[in-house]
């Protein structure tokens, strides 16, 4: 299967002044995407008003999100007010800080309802995890390969992939250096289904369509600019499914393509123009889904799903190898009714 991808060359136009941590680009009148750079993985955007700002998603680090601060006022003085979340992993919220301390208590964290759960009861737990264990764990394996001078797969490591391991190295001691330093900072105001912030120059409206990418995801909607703001319900690479429901996730994508828009800001990669990514993920949704189910209908065992589901016209999404098992797996989980936490 093949499907073309149209990443936005017309109509949106950088921002003068790129930061090291973000390219800035503009997608409409008063609607900005900020794309990570430099190992800043997580995108995000932000929505200037008649009155005030609001931005969607913060980032990993408190220091990228005073980053993404100092971008915004290039392009307005006015301050930001509201601040959504589209779900609670810590790419997406543990910037939330930054944006309190520039902008004062009144500041207005938005999320749904079961992000705001789950970044209390889990995020805090990832942090201790990523300072003590994760974190740690990685940069000694990738301090192996440069002593070793091969890759994870065995291959000699070129230049370039010294380079890069290097700098992921550097970013991931960065990170824990700032642990000590994030407080998680849970949404102020959540909803259930929807929520619609009329603002005098244009409607912004928050919607849930279940479970997904999480349990919390919200899309954040612009009818008047015809422009949708994902999270990771869409990227440019294969999804992370780690905190996923794939059965649902299906119904969530098909809600999101029924919508009337042009451009999507997804939670990482470039702004996209057209539906082809996100139908492209859909397919593929599609099709794995209903490969479970027959795996599950003729009795197979999870190891049975995976050795036997054959995906592989789906191989050209970036991280699809590495992928395509864990989704397999939720995907069995939820059909055969395993707990999904």
């Amino acid at each position: 299967m093949r499907r073309t991808l149209l990443i936005l060359t017309l109509c949106v136009f950088p921002v003068a002044g790129r930061a090291q941590s973000f390219k800035v680009v503009k997608v409409a009148d008063g609607v900005y995407a900020g794309i990570g750079l430099n190992g800043v993985f997580g995108n995000g955007a932000f929505i200037v008003n008649r009155d005030d700002v609001l931005v969607v998603d913060t980032q990993l680090r408190p220091s990228w999100a005073r980053d993404f601060i100092a971008e915004i006022r290039k392009v307005t003085p006015k301050p930001v007010r509201e601040v959504v979340n589209t779900h609670f992993h810590r790419d997406h919220s543990q910037g939330n800080q930054a944006y309190v301390d520039a902008f004062g208590p009144d500041l207005e964290i938005i999320a749904q309802e079961n992000t705001r759960t789950d970044m209390i009861e889990k995020n805090t737990i990832i942090l201790q995890q990523s300072m003590t264990t994760e974190y740690p764990n990685a940069i000694a394996q990738m301090e192996k390969q440069l002593a070793d001078g091969k890759d994870a797969e065995g291959n000699p490591l070129t230049g370039d992939a010294r380079a890069s391991l290097q700098h992921r190295i550097d970013l991931d001691k960065a990170y824990i250096a700032e642990i000590p330093q994030i407080r998680i900072t849970p949404p102020t105001i959540t909803y259930d289904r929807s929520l619609v912030l009329h603002k005098p120059d244009r409607d912004i409206c928050l919607l849930h369509f279940g479970l997904g990418h999480t349990r919390g995801d919200t899309v954040v909607f612009l009818p008047k600019e015809k422009i949708v703001i994902t999270g990771d319900l869409l990227t440019y690479n294969f999804p992370n499914m780690k905190n996923s429901y794939p059965v649902e996730l299906v119904t969530a994508l098909e809600d999101i393509d029924k919508l009337d828009w042009d451009y999507a800001i997804p939670g990482h990669g470039e702004v996209e123009q057209g539906k082809g990514q996100l139908e492209l993920l859909l397919s593929y949704m599609r099709d794995m889904v209903e490969a479970v189910k027959d795996a599950v209908s003729k009795g197979m065992t999870l190891d049975q799903a995976k050795q036997t589901i054959d995906l592989s016209k789906y191989a050209s999404i970036p991280g699809f190898v590495a992928g395509n098992p864990l989704a397999i797996e939720r995907a069995y989980n939820e059909i055969t009714g395993k707990p999904m936490e």
